[in-house]
């Protein structure tokens, strides 16, 4: 049987600072989210084996391309902050990686999150899943690393033309620029794309459509740590939104996901149905 959900991106290794590495990106923890939430998952990547045959990706059906190459980030922490490095590239996701039957009318693919972390998603990916819900996490979009690899921000180029074909954008306020210009590029996002979703930590979310915003608040939550938030939210938000067609309440489900998932490390946070709706039986924060 095909997958329900597919989400489309390099599985990365983010290095550790023994040298050793941990399965990154956001395909790792979408996927993760949406086979913990009970659907049928399809991971679509550019990765080596051994990124592939990690046992966190259990009962998820992996394709694409196998690489010899993966893509690899890198944090250094210094007295100034997090400098962040892309050591390697593996190839670019085109349509034609597409398994033949997921394409098209009557594939049962309901919903597709593209979640480039290293401009890896070609735009036509979409043309592949005509019946689905589509959403995009664009930061893989808003970063280059020329020279030694160091990421800088950068506009997506891109922007104007992906965001009309897609369902709902879902991004971090930490993904703009800083300052006024911040403001420019989510307003061009506004106005190109049917749905905007800004994630804002302990300040939950702020939905963007039909020319009105809508904040909606964070659940509770003791936070160990925040990696992958945003992925779990952006894979929960698409599956809410699929069954229900309600923006606000799938916001509302996605903030208890997010906040389930900070309390514990990496992916061991991600939660189950059963975790994200006791988490909704809390006030949500002011």
């Amino acid at each position: 049987m095909n997958p329900n959900f597919v989400t489309i991106g390099h599985i990365c290794k983010d290095l550790l600072p023994d040298g050793s590495y941990i399965p990154g990106g956001t395909v790792t923890f979408a996927s993760i989210t949406a086979r913990n939430l009970g659907e049928r998952v399809g991971l679509i990547t550019a990765a080596p084996h051994d990124l592939r045959q990690s046992p966190l990706f259990h009962g998820i059906d992996i394709r694409g391309p196998e690489t010899h190459i993966a893509t690899i980030f890198e944090n250094i922490y210094t007295p100034k902050g997090r400098e962040q490095f892309v050591r390697a590239v593996a190839p670019v996701i085109r349509e034609k990686d597409v398994p033949e039957e997921w394409r098209g009318p009557g594939a049962g693919i309901e919903i597709v999150l593209l979640g480039p972390i290293a401009q890896e998603c070609d735009p036509d990916l979409v043309r592949a899943f005509p019946e689905a819900v589509i959403g995009l996490t664009p930061q893989g979009l808003m970063r280059a690393w020329p020279g030694d690899g160091r990421v800088q921000a950068i506009d997506w180029e891109g922007a104007k033309a992906l965001l009309p074909r897609l369902s709902a954008l879902v991004l971090s306020g930490e993904d703009l620029p800083k300052g006024p210009h911040g403001q420019e590029v989510l307003q061009l996002y506004i106005e190109h794309c049917p749905m905007v979703v800004l994630t804002q930590g302990p300040r939950g979310s702020t939905v963007f459509k039909d020319g009105q915003s809508t904040r909606v608040p964070a659940y509770p939550a003791q936070e160990i740590e925040p990696t992958g938030a945003g992925d779990v939210f952006a894979a929960s938000f698409l599956i809410y939104l699929s069954k229900s067609g309600d923006p606000m309440a799938s916001a509302r489900f996605a903030n208890a996901a997010a906040a389930c998932n900070i309390e514990k490390p990496g992916a061991t946070g991600v939660p189950t149905v059963a975790e994200v709706e006791e988490r909704m039986r809390l006030t949500p924060l002011a």
